[in-house]
């Protein structure tokens, strides 16, 4: 995919996708697979059920984004899109006879739609404000703060090719930048 899809706003990919441009797709997608996949972690889907999840939230966005009324709200559709097969595939686990020890168990969706999307969208932001980050800042926030393992600052350095002692100054610096940067896109602290 080249650079250019990446600075293309959502209507225009969506345009794009619809007259079937292959690149098109791969960016939209690559844009939103952090959010599509953190709606089934929050459920506390396993890694095997949050991929399923992910595969058919594409195959529907394939299938209806003729449909998507308002090309600059794809990322409302597709936490409620999200949101649904993840319900749908919790109903099916259950039906099948799965224990409840499969799931960690979350709040009722149809209590707390408005909520988790709310969540979902401002993880969503949080994401894209780091992609804006400088690379060190960006690669720093992600190890501290993104990364599963978990790791340890001797890690992060050796990983960086920075002295542990300059880790915690250098992350509050870039702490600072993200802040400004969600500032200019209206987020409060």
């Amino acid at each position: 995919m080249s650079a250019a899809y990446k600075t293309r706003t959502d209507a225009e990919l969506v345009s794009m996708c619809l007259k079937g441009d292959a690149e098109a797709w791969e960016a939209l997608i690559t844009r939103y697979r952090r959010l599509i996949y953190s709606v089934p972690v929050r459920f506390g889907f396993s890694t095997a059920d949050a991929a399923d999840v992910f595969q058919a939230v594409c195959l529907k966005l394939i299938e209806h984004l003729h449909e998507v009324k308002d090309e600059t709200k794809v990322s409302a559709w597709l936490i409620t899109t999200t949101t649904r097969q993840c319900i749908h595939i919790k109903a099916l686990k259950r039906r099948e006879g799965s224990t409840d020890e499969e799931f960690e168990e979350p709040p009722d969706p149809a209590e707390n739609l408005e909520e988790v999307s709310i969540m979902v969208e401002q993880q969503h932001t949080v994401r894209e404000a780091v992609e804006q980050l400088s690379g060190r800042c960006r690669n720093l926030i992600e190890m501290l703060y993104f990364d599963v393992r978990s790791l340890s600052y001797d890690e992060i350095s050796q990983a960086m090719g920075m002295p542990v002692a300059s880790i915690g100054p250098t992350r509050a610096r870039c702490l600072d930048k993200l802040r400004i940067i969600l500032r200019r896109r209206g987020v409060k602290e």
